[in-house]
């Protein structure tokens, strides 16, 4: 088996892996990114829609958007990290004009728009905007990449963490035909999220969840991992229609064609949280007034100037499509979107493991219950910046460490082609969308972890497979039945977590749920 040798190794290819690179690239040499795919060219990052929080105005303050993201979060989120985004989140969308990214400006001024959850205009969204318009962000960053001389490991995973005591210090990664061993001072996961842990997602192909196992089997713990978000407004497969465009009038109808949001947020309407949104969607859908399995955005309410020059992207897009959303409703559904839920970190992105950091969706906390729309991208920027200077940090004072691999190998599978595991991956994801969805039940739930106690023991008895495949399905089972367990145990509904049987919030659960790698859970006041 090949060996090679890093002082800092960063996992994952979107904007916190970056950010953590290119910060610990500043602070130590001979730092290694390794992804599945080419950075800045794979993951969510290369879908986003460009849109980023920070104080930008003078009506508008670190304070008061920390209480936005806490009020957002369902009062769950880690307190001291939300202080953390919200204190360091203009200074990091800033940054991004130096790598040669713009943002809408208006009179020379940034264009802030009112998200969902917040409560004062503090949103920019990248120049130009359209579908797809965020790119640009780790387009940018992985030309930083190549300029500082970071070392790049594309169409690798990694499928194991190895440990010296209580210090991670070497990973073992694998590209579907031979492995390799990378011995790092200090590691970093950055693998984003597990999107496409569910059948329905706006995630690409590969967004599995791999990080939460890598952390959870190295022995950190996670947190959170019952708040699962699910974008609501989903058109066609994985365009996200944005939030903006209801705070300029347009509205949700479902096939009665009855303003139905008014029934679950009267306040705030269409402007309410994604949680709050997806569950009344799928309500409506569920009592028989949905559209295919969604509802219509009617966009006749939206002043016809406003449309043409703010939205003349997604008019040239679905127009494309064959939709003419000047005179035609659009079908939406909804879609898991985000882990609000990762690897439990400190204010430095530090877990109990040392040597190991998180960042990104990777990591759980920040965001409680509930992520406010625009938090998604900044919370990479913060975090990853912060990872990547504590990981070079901690890589400065310690030694690499050599540790045995061969346990290892020779507990998996022999390697061979087949299909039986690829069917039990989507099998996996129905179910994860049936009972660990939007809405949940406790006859669901404990199902749901019958079926993976099942997937599991169906694959300790195999004895020959796709390996790729055999990582995917062994990562599945163990975040899925974390989810499921978590969510089971949390007896009351708060913000992207929908007990039917548990309706209504329960102040007595105030807490966070944390569980371990045996699977026991702890719990810790929020």
């Amino acid at each position: 088996m090949k060996t090679l040798f890093t002082n800092v190794l960063i996992v994952g290819g979107g904007i916190a892996a970056m950010k953590a690179a290119i910060a610990a690239k500043e602070n130590i040499d001979d730092v290694t990114i390794i992804s599945k795919g080419p950075p800045g060219k794979s993951g969510c990052s290369l879908i986003s829609e460009g849109i980023l929080n920070g104080t930008f105005s003078d009506d508008d303050s670190p304070g008061l958007f920390f209480d936005d993201v806490m009020r957002g979060s369902a009062n769950v989120a880690n307190e001291s990290l939300v202080k953390v985004l919200t204190r360091n989140a203009k200074d990091a969308v800033l940054s991004l004009n130096e790598v040669g990214v713009d943002f809408i400006k208006e009179d020379g001024r940034l264009s802030l728009s009112l998200s969902g959850g917040n409560s004062v205009a503090r949103t920019v969204r990248v120049s130009p905007p359209g579908p797809g318009c965020g790119k640009v962000i780790p387009a940018r960053l992985s030309e930083q990449l190549e300029k500082m001389g970071i070392g790049i490991i594309e169409g690798h995973s990694i499928v194991k963490i190895l440990n010296e005591g209580t210090r991670a210090v070497s990973a073992i990664a694998y590209d579907g035909n031979e492995f390799i061993q990378i011995y790092f001072k200090s590691i970093v996961l950055a693998t984003g999220g597990g999107g496409r842990l569910y059948r329905n997602s706006t995630n690409p192909k590969g967004i599995m969840g791999d990080g939460y196992f890598l952390g959870l089997d190295a022995g950190a713990t996670l947190v959170d991992m019952e708040y699962v978000q699910f974008f609501p407004t989903v058109a066609l497969t994985s365009y996200l229609v944005l939030p903006f465009i209801f705070t300029d009038g347009a509205i949700l109808l479902n096939s009665k064609s009855e303003r139905f949001i008014a029934n679950y947020d009267p306040v705030l309407l269409e402007r309410t949280t994604r949680d709050k949104m997806s569950q009344a969607i799928f309500t409506e859908d569920l009592e028989g007034r949905g559209i295919d399995g969604g509802v219509y955005v009617s966009y006749k309410e939206v002043p016809i100037e406003v449309l043409e020059t703010k939205y003349k992207g997604e008019l040239d897009f679905f127009s494309s499509k064959g939709i003419n959303l000047r005179n035609e409703p659009l079908l939406v559904r909804p879609a898991c979107h985000f882990f609000m839920g990762g690897i439990r970190i400190d204010d430095g992105c530090g877990t109990s493991i040392e040597g190991l950091y998180a960042c990104g969706e990777c990591a759980g906390g920040v965001h409680g219950a509930n992520r406010l729309a625009g938090n998604a991208l900044v919370e990479t920027l913060v975090f990853g910046d912060i990872a990547g200077r504590s990981a070079a940090q901690y890589a400065k004072e310690h030694d690499h460490l050599q540790v045995e691999a061969n346990d290892f190998i020779e507990s998996l599978p022999e390697p061979k082609e087949g299909k039986d595991e690829k069917e039990m991956v989507e099998g996996l994801r129905e179910l994860s969308w049936r009972y660990l969805g939007i809405i949940r039940s406790e006859e669901g739930l404990k199902k749901a972890l019958e079926e993976f106690d099942k997937a599991e023991r169906q694959l300790k008895d195999v004895e020959a497979c796709d390996l790729k495949t055999y990582f995917e399905l062994r990562n599945m089972i163990v975040v899925l039945r974390a989810i499921a367990l978590s969510s089971l145990t949390r007896t009351e509904s708060r913000g992207a977590h929908f007990r039917k049987d548990y309706p209504n919030t329960d102040p007595q659960w105030k807490k966070a749920i944390i569980i371990d790698r045996e699977f026991d859970l702890k719990f810790e006041p929020r």
